[in-house]
């Protein structure tokens, strides 16, 4: 929709970079609030705010709408990253299941990813009545979100903690963060995660549409890719007991397929293509049930928003970078160096957490 209302990949870039921006600012004060205020209450508003934010694209379909609408996604993205999963977790923990936590937060999300694919699947119909039905069809969806929302059950056992001032919580869930064994080792694969899986979400129907796909094609392409999310999702808790090394060899290896289908940049590598997103799924479910094992109740929502601000702020980068070079030279150049980015990484957490290891050890 972007590139036939005549965007640049700059503009497109800076689109995702606004939503990107916003979250970073109010992540962290989100989850404060929602650890002190109504989880449930902050879901409920985020929704209500991307909702305005599709309407902005009805009436205003040109760059600054386009704009100001992600940026009130942003808005949206703040008030429900990490808040939903504190809640979810809470209530199990208050059932004493906390083991079952990965596994019903990977079916949560598993649900979302097939509403996604049945919005994919019937996009490559639908878009021929012209993109204000599939915004008018978004909106309505964003509006039964908020219903169901405030449908979820209170976190009993949050809602008995003493509320204390926001900025002393937010500083003090900071400093256990930062001084844990773990904590910061389990946010940062999680943010490079984030970064580079949630940053690609936006470019994979623009990858598709590369390698000659049509239109309707594409939309079918974001369907498979739906359809790996949901898998990913429903079977991430099996790996529930997979050593760190391993999340990181596999990071390895997605990086070397994205830079192996990108080379070759033929319509049947999209199958390989296609697989990428929902490893990244396994990665970001099994690292924030490690994360919430670590955290206790009264700061669950607001750690849990460090993380994502941490993610948000690599992605910031990652997108400032990725658009600068589709621009410069080509999507496809842009995709390879991101496989490139991929590999990197792997090898540096590999080399980092077996140095960290070892000094521990010693």
């Amino acid at each position: 929709m972007f590139v036939a209302r005549g965007l640049t990949p700059v503009q497109i870039a800076s689109t995702l970079i606004a939503w990107s921006v916003i979250g970073i600012a109010l992540q962290i004060p989100a989850g404060a609030l929602a650890d002190r205020w109504s989880r449930r209450g902050v879901l409920a508003v985020g929704q209500g705010i991307r909702l305005v934010g599709f309407l902005i694209w009805l009436i205003w379909p040109t760059y600054p709408g386009f704009l100001v609408g992600m940026m009130l996604w942003g808005i949206k993205s703040a008030l429900t990253n990490g808040i939903f999963e504190a809640l979810l977790y809470d209530e199990l923990a208050a059932r004493d299941q906390r083991e079952s936590y990965a596994r019903l937060v990977g079916r949560a999300a598993a649900m979302g990813y097939v509403a996604v694919f049945m919005a994919s699947v019937s996009a490559a119909w639908s878009v021929s009545f012209g993109y204000p039905a599939v915004i008018l069809a978004s909106t309505a969806a964003t509006a039964a979100a908020g219903m169901a929302a405030m449908a979820l059950p209170h976190a009993r056992h949050a809602m008995t903690i003493q509320r204390t001032a926001a900025s002393p919580q937010v500083w003090q869930a900071a400093l256990f963060a930062v001084r844990h064994p773990v904590i910061p080792w389990i946010i940062a694969l999680a943010a490079m995660s984030m970064a580079i899986g949630g940053g690609l979400d936006g470019f994979w129907p623009i990858y598709a549409s590369g390698t000659g796909l049509s239109l309707s094609k594409v939309a079918l392409f974001s369907g498979a890719i739906s359809l790996g999310q949901i898998s990913a999702n429903v079977l991430a808790h099996r790996f529930r007991n997979t050593p760190e090394w391993a999340f990181h060899l596999l990071l390895l290896g997605m990086g070397a397929l994205l830079v192996l289908s990108t080379g070759l940049y033929r319509p049947w590598t999209l199958i390989i293509v296609a697989i990428i997103p929902g490893l990244f799924k396994i990665i970001d479910v099994n690292f924030d049930a490690r994360l919430q094992n670590l955290i206790a109740s009264e700061s669950r929502a607001t750690i849990g928003s460090l993380k994502t601000f941490a993610g948000q702020v690599a992605m910031t980068g990652f997108l400032i970078g990725f658009g600068a070079l589709a621009q410069g030279t080509s999507y496809r150049m842009a995709f390879i160096a991101c496989g490139l980015a991929l590999v990197g990484i792997a090898l540096v957490f590999l080399l980092a957490r077996r140095r960290f290891h070892q000094a521990a050890v010693t």
